[in-house]
């Protein structure tokens, strides 16, 4: 794979934001990460599970996983995770990332199509490199809903823009 491919770059950028939104949390009273709050999500911890499980999802897919195994994996891993501490989460983020970046360096051709089935859609197709801009564009929604619970709990968000992470 090119070195300094867009869709690798962007996939950088995720990881990078990721960061920023637990280091900000982190710094925050301990209540704010679990407590349960009237918002779009019952809690920050769930919205970060779902940001997790899904990227799992979407990595499983790009690897060629059926739709099944995608699930039971994704099903285990979130078992795994439910009720950790946001250290402990932090950390499964990493090892994630570390997945990612080991399948993306694996892979001579990002532009390449995939084709996986979708429970609800049948069979798609998709190209890799728009596979993982689409795992950043969630995650860009998702670390939104972040923002906005903090302020609900009278808390700054992380500057999480994309700009900042060209900047640093």
């Amino acid at each position: 794979m090119e070195n300094n491919h867009r869709a690798k770059k962007m996939y950088d950028y995720h990881v990078w934001a990721n960061q920023q939104v637990f280091q900000n949390l982190k710094q925050l009273p301990e209540g704010v990460y679990g407590d349960t709050i009237k918002s779009v999500f019952p809690s920050i911890q769930e919205v970060l599970v779902h940001l997790y499980a899904t990227d799992i999802t979407w990595l499983e897919i790009m690897k060629g996983s059926t739709i099944q195994e995608t699930f039971k994996k994704v099903e285990q891993r979130r078992k795994e995770v439910d009720g950790v501490s946001i250290n402990e989460l932090e950390s499964c983020y990493d090892e994630l990332a570390k997945d990612y970046d080991n399948f993306l360096a694996s892979q001579p051709d990002l532009e390449r199509t995939i084709v996986t089935e979708h429970p609800k859609m049948g069979i798609c197709e998709f190209v890799l490199a728009d596979l993982i801009h689409h795992v950043v564009n969630h995650g860009t929604y998702h670390r939104g809903n972040v923002s906005a619970m903090l302020h609900q709990q009278g808390e700054r968000g992380a500057p999480t823009d994309y700009v900042f992470y060209c900047l640093k």
